[in-house]
């Protein structure tokens, strides 16, 4: 299982990385299906490697035209700092 969660998380990286607006947008059960998985699984590596702490916002939307969109919040550290002085 370990396998797999790097291995849809290298794959919302690599579409992050290859994005112009700092997010991506992708429809959950199209995920499950890529990855041969049920969405639970997506929902897992989600909320575990994609959290605010790591530099991460996710939002959803469920139902037939549902998504999920991942926003990168801070690309290095000096950024993550400001953020979190912002919010505090």
């Amino acid at each position: 299982m370990a396998g797999l969660t790097s291995d849809i998380e290298k794959f919302l990286k690599a579409l992050l990385e290859n994005a112009q607006e700092g997010f991506v947008e992708i429809g959950r059960n199209d995920l499950a299906t890529r990855f041969e998985c049920s969405p639970s699984q997506i929902n897992y590596v989600l909320s575990t490697r994609f959290t605010p702490y790591n530099g991460y916002l996710i939002e959803s939307k469920r139902g037939g035209n549902g998504f999920i969109r991942i926003i990168t919040i801070v690309e290095d550290e000096d950024d993550y700092i400001n953020i979190l002085l912002k919010f505090r």
